[in-house]
């Protein structure tokens, strides 16, 4: 055992840095009682993890934050890496606002990452030079007075965070470097929110839309490549709730109509698709490649299936298309199918239909096949003339749908240059 321990302690200081790196900071610092020569290994880290649930005990919550600012303290280099998940019963902004101190003064913070698990709690936001991804969930966000802009900022997700009309847009502003955004937002006050995005390097955008905005607009974007659209729109919103998401969502849409790669939920598709009008989506997307359809098979029905065909036509130049229809076990126990007739009227030939280039299309599903996601295959296959391969990934059972096997496989007959592949599993993740 000695000898082992003797060639632990041999290791060079890069490999046992390396080796504490992949535990968690209590255990890293525990090491220093090893050996002389483990005892200050861990004040060489530079990444820092941690996961609190800080106790209802004054005395025990103050004991927590003095450790946390104890382990900054002694680390002999920067802090580049800082990840942060916390639940507190009364979080004090006192307590991260000591902390982040404490970071700022090591210097070189190149990752910040602050989950809050509970209530909603204030983060006065320290100003980091070198900053390059922020991470922030759940949080009441306050920028400094005379904050300058995270001018290295590559990377932004705000999710759940209650921000200002004028600090979200001088985040934006100020983080010249921004090349991925990811979140949404809602107002501090009872006023909604505009986000404008003048960003000449960002090639990924994610939003999910809520009424806490009343735009979302993204001006200057020439390197845009993806984008990811999703709503908050549950069974029990009124007709006016879709209608404005479906206008935020229109909006948004037209000015990120240069890209290549589009995900889109089936929720956000349900907003517009409350009234009659066949074609609600006008924006072509002229450049589009790959389109990824998700959600719940909950949300479908025969008027998101004649948005689906509305989509269709306006990429002309598509070459794959994804549908996962994605629901726990046991949560479609109560689903009712939609009206059968409808779909079929829709499913036919389409003159206007511009899906020719469709070379792939994956169809992911973790229950018995719907009616709408069956009208979907049919109205592909009969508009799309040359489909290299077709891929059903069917999750939930060992076996494919019947219908699946007997539909598909006409289609091979017809047309040789269509390549069916079945593959089944009974696992969910």
């Amino acid at each position: 055992m000695a000898e082992e321990l003797d060639r632990l302690s041999a290791l060079p200081l890069e490999i046992k840095t390396s080796i504490l790196r992949l535990l968690p900071i209590e255990d890293a610092v525990r090491t220093s009682s090893l050996s002389h020569s483990w005892r200050h290994v861990w004040t060489h880290l530079s990444r820092l993890y941690f996961l609190l649930s800080f106790p209802d005990d004054p005395d025990l919550h103050l004991t927590w934050v003095q450790r946390l600012v104890y382990i900054i303290s002694r680390l002999r280099g920067p802090v580049t890496n800082f990840c942060l998940g916390y639940y507190a019963h009364d979080p004090k902004p006192a307590d991260l606002f000591c902390i982040l101190a404490f970071i700022v003064h090591k210097g070189g913070l190149q990752r910040l990452s602050i989950d809050n698990f509970g209530c909603s709690a204030l983060l006065p936001l320290r100003y980091f030079p070198s900053l390059r991804v922020l991470h922030l969930c759940r949080l009441h966000l306050l920028l400094p007075g005379e904050f300058p802009g995270f001018e290295l900022l590559e990377e932004l997700s705000l999710y759940g965070v209650c921000i200002s009309q004028r600090d979200i847009q001088l985040l934006i502003d100020g983080s010249t470097n921004l090349k991925k955004f990811q979140g949404h937002v809602k107002s501090d006050n009872a006023e909604t929110l505009s986000l404008i995005f003048n960003s000449p390097l960002l090639t990924y955008i994610q939003y999910y839309f809520t009424d806490s905005v009343k735009e979302v607009r993204v001006i200057n974007a020439p390197l845009l490549e993806k984008a990811h659209v999703s709503a908050c729109i549950g069974a029990t919103s009124s007709e006016e709730d879709c209608a404005l998401i479906a206008e935020l969502t229109s909006k948004f849409m037209a000015d990120i109509a240069i890209i290549s790669d589009f995900s889109l939920d089936f929720r956000t598709i349900k907003c517009f698709s409350q009234d009659a009008v066949s074609c609600a989506l006008r924006v072509q997307f002229l450049q589009l490649r790959a389109l990824h359809l998700q959600g719940s098979l909950s949300c479908l029905d025969e008027k998101v299936f004649a948005t689906f065909c509305c989509l269709l036509r306006n990429m002309p130049i598509l070459e794959s298309l994804e549908i996962q229809c994605i629901d726990p076990p046991g949560k479609l126990e109560d689903l009712v199918e939609p009206d059968g007739f409808k779909v079929n009227e829709c499913i036919k030939k389409e003159d206007g239909i511009s899906c020719r280039r469709l070379r792939r299309l994956t169809i992911s599903l973790t229950s018995p096949m719907n009616i709408v996601v069956m009208g979907m295959i049919r109205f592909i296959l009969l508009n799309a003339s040359v489909i290299e391969l077709v891929e059903i990934i069917y999750r939930g059972n060992n076996e494919v749908e019947p219908s699946i096997v007997e539909e598909l496989n006409l289609v091979e007959k017809a047309s040789p240059n269509v390549n069916v592949v079945f593959s089944s599993t009974s696992d969910w993740f």
